[in-house]
């Protein structure tokens, strides 16, 4: 009797090991055969034993999942007297039982989920609130001249549904036609036109609403409007159900069984109020946010397929994995934790919780969800109520008496001034009673370390201080010396930069042209000078634009040529070249030969050997401009220093603006100018009215800046001298 016991045992072990080996290949999709015939080179369907155990136990042990019982119980079953695997017999076991269903003919046909307008039983309850439904639904239709059908068909022409649509297209069709259904009404359409459990069958819902419309029609019970008539007590179905009947009443048990009577179910007592539960929530939002905590790894481990629901006791364990719990960091009461639970709870099943919900609202606080759906939404991460959140058992400090907040910021201008003025750190007096670090000291403690250093306040402004630093572990010291020590709010000096480069870079208005800009003379008279100082050819700078010859280009070649000669000519004076030189069949071009010839005449004169007796004459640039420009009084005032200087001018001036001019180019700067005529005592002859008008007389400009041309400055001086030497006194 054992031995026959244990060979049965033994037997039903081997069977339900290769049932789960069926179960899993089915799943998986695996053929043993792929994996034993590479080790059968000799096709005789035996293997070593350690050959077969490789396969279960190596590639297959993940997929299949044996343990090494179940291996070793096969490798005995089917071991020949030889000690070799009978292979091809285990395959054969594994795959051949596996049964065909696409020979058997189905057993189903005449049923009625296959009749297309099928549809789900209700109770009496719910079929009278469907009634009330369908006849709402069906005046909202005929009222509104709206066919049904057209909505639902444009779906099943692309998702190729027999009848069928999706539970959520069926919502977005009634939404679509302003068909305005509560939650529950919805959920008891959903409930009677369900089909496949994803699916509503939307050809009965269509058909049972034309058999309202046609009954209301058939018996005359719409206006002309399309509402119902009111002459039809008894029976017209109004929108609101009858009373039904209440047993209860005139029943109640007496007080002293019970205690005082409740709307509410005991279970959800002490939830009834949302604010505190949407405090907690925002509170673990707050959590998960300054730890930078992902709901979805510790809950994912108890949701193995992925449904999106854990039991409760699983919400609990990862909740208390979060440290959101009475023993973590962020405490929760059992009442909270309890109100929570009762939130996410599925409506379908109470004994489960549907984590994925709460992953969703707690991970409203770095995101929304599907935000690529909406390209044009503004998000505020985090949100400004979460960062405004007060702590736990800290008063909401903006919706106090104004007079408290006064009084508590001249308390603290108070103690700043005392601690700046005895130069104390209150840091470490708190410290010595916060000997776990956490932060926080009891009101007694804050009083005695106010005491000892030396801050007296009274008893008003202690009060407006523990009102405004307490929560619910007692004085917050760290907090309190942050504000102690906190700087004045300064403006970034990025600002600041921001505007100078916003002024630099905003659109200038074109200026009015000015005489000048507009005289031909004096612009050319401008790169005359230019070409003679510097001995540039101008046309070599604007063949290469013409490439064909044709002794013209265009208006932006021509920019560009005479940008490469550098004459710092403004937009009108170009504008005014362009204008003169222009060609006069082709507007958009320019003559630059022509305006080349006009120029180069400062150099050279052309056609020289037609005119032999004629004598060429060069250009001499002018160095004037408008910022050496006298007026009547200066020229007066110019003649009276030049006088003063004649007389005393030393003959060796020159060496030193010589030993100033470092490159040689005729100029110094106005520093060195006053330096050389203080070194040969003749700058206090003159006023500095009289210095800054020689100056600008004798001024060139060099580089930006106007400079003194001391050889024209020293030639004046020479020439005023000798005149006096020849004049008769």
């Amino acid at each position: 009797m054992p031995e026959g016991g244990n060979k049965n045992l033994r037997l039903r072990d081997v069977w339900r090991t290769c049932n789960k080996i069926r179960a899993a290949i089915f799943r998986v999709g695996l053929n043993l055969w792929d994996y034993y015939r590479p080790l059968d080179p000799n096709k005789n369907s035996l293997i070593s034993e350690s050959k077969f155990v490789s396969v279960l136990a190596g590639p297959l042990r993940g997929p299949i999942g044996l343990s090494d019982q179940e291996i070793g119980d096969l490798a005995d079953y089917f071991r020949l007297q030889d000690g070799r695997i009978l292979y091809s017999q285990f395959c054969e076991v594994i795959h051949d039982s596996v049964p065909d269903f696409g020979k058997n003919k189905p057993l189903t046909t005449g049923l009625e989920w296959e009749d297309p307008l099928h549809v789900n039983r209700l109770s009496t309850t719910e079929h009278r609130k469907l009634d009330i439904i369908i006849t709402k639904i069906a005046v909202l239709i005929n009222k509104r001249k709206l066919v049904l059908r057209p909505y639902f068909q444009d779906y099943e022409i692309i998702a190729k549904n027999a009848g069928t649509v999706t539970i959520a297209h069926f919502g977005r069709i009634l939404h679509f036609l302003r068909i305005v259904l509560a939650a529950d009404e919805f959920n008891l359409l959903v409930k009677r036109y369900a089909k496949d459990g994803c699916t509503v069958n939307y050809v009965a819902f269509v058909k049972t609403i034309d058999e309202a419309q046609n009954y209301m029609d058939q018996h005359g019970m719409l206006d002309l409007g399309g509402d119902l008539l009111n002459q039809f007590p008894g029976r017209v179905i109004t929108a609101e159900l009858p009373k039904l009947p209440r047993p209860e009443i005139g029943k109640v048990l007496p007080s002293k069984v019970f205690g005082k009577q409740s709307v509410f179910h005991p279970a959800i007592k002490e939830n009834r109020d949302l604010m505190p539960l949407l405090e907690v929530i925002q509170r673990i939002q707050r959590h998960i946010l300054e730890n930078r905590i992902r709901i979805h790894e510790f809950f994912k481990e108890f949701d193995h397929l992925n449904v999106g629901r854990v039991t409760i006791s699983q919400f609990r364990r990862g909740i208390d994995a979060l440290q959101v719990s009475s023993l973590g960091r962020l405490y929760l009461a059992e009442a909270e934790i309890n109100g929570i639970i009762t939130l996410y709870k599925d409506p379908n099943n109470p004994d489960r919780v549907c984590w994925r919900t709460f992953e969703d609202d707690i991970d409203h606080v770095f995101t929304v969800k599907e935000l690529d759906k909406l390209p044009n939404l503004r998000i505020e991460s985090p949100p400004r109520e979460i960062t405004e959140l007060c702590r736990r058992g800290q008063s909401d400090w903006q919706h106090e008496e104004k007079s408290l907040r006064e009084l508590c910021e001249d308390s603290l201008q108070k103690v700043k001034h005392r601690i700046n003025e005895r130069g104390l750190i209150l840091k470490q007096f708190f410290k010595e009673y916060d000997k776990h670090n956490h932060g926080h000291v009891s009101r007694t403690q804050m009083r005695q370390v106010l005491t000892t250093s030396g801050v007296l306040l009274s008893t008003q402004e202690v009060f407006a201080l523990e009102q405004r630093y307490n929560d619910d572990i007692g004085f917050n010291y760290v907090y309190f010396i942050e504000e102690l020590e906190s700087l004045p709010v300064t403006e970034p000096l990025y600002f600041s930069m921001l505007e100078e480069k916003k002024i630099i870079n905003a659109e200038k208005l074109p200026a009015e042209p000015t005489e000048e800009e507009t005289n031909i003379v004096t612009i050319l008279a401008k790169i005359k000078a230019k070409i003679v100082r510097e001995r540039v050819k101008v046309t070599q700078f604007m063949r290469p634009f013409d490439t064909l010859n044709k002794q013209v280009i265009s208006r932006a070649d021509f920019i560009r040529g005479l940008d490469q000669i550098r004459c710092n000519l403004t937009c009108t004076e170009m504008a005014t070249i362009m204008e003169v030189f222009r060609a006069p069949l082709r507007p958009q071009f320019i003559e630059y030969v022509r305006f080349g010839d006009a120029i180069e005449e400062a150099v050279a004169t052309s056609c020289l050997e037609r005119a032999p007796l004629l004598i060429p004459v060069q250009h001499i640039p002018s160095e004037s401009c408008s910022r050496n420009f006298l007026n009547f009084e200066e020229r007066h005032t110019l003649g009276q220093a030049m006088d003063k200087l004649s007389v005393s001018m030393n003959s060796n001036l020159q060496e030193i603006f010589t030993d100033y001019d470092k490159e040689r180019i005729g100029t110094v700067t106005k520093e060195q100018l006053a330096r050389a005529l203080s070194t040969r005592n003749m700058l206090h002859l003159i006023s500095n009215n009289e210095f800054n008008v020689i100056h600008k007389c004798f001024g060139v400009e060099r580089g930006g800046r106007l400079e003194t041309d001391y050889r024209a400055f020293l030639c004046a001086l020479r020439l005023l001298q000798e005149n006096k030497k020849t004049l008769p006194f």
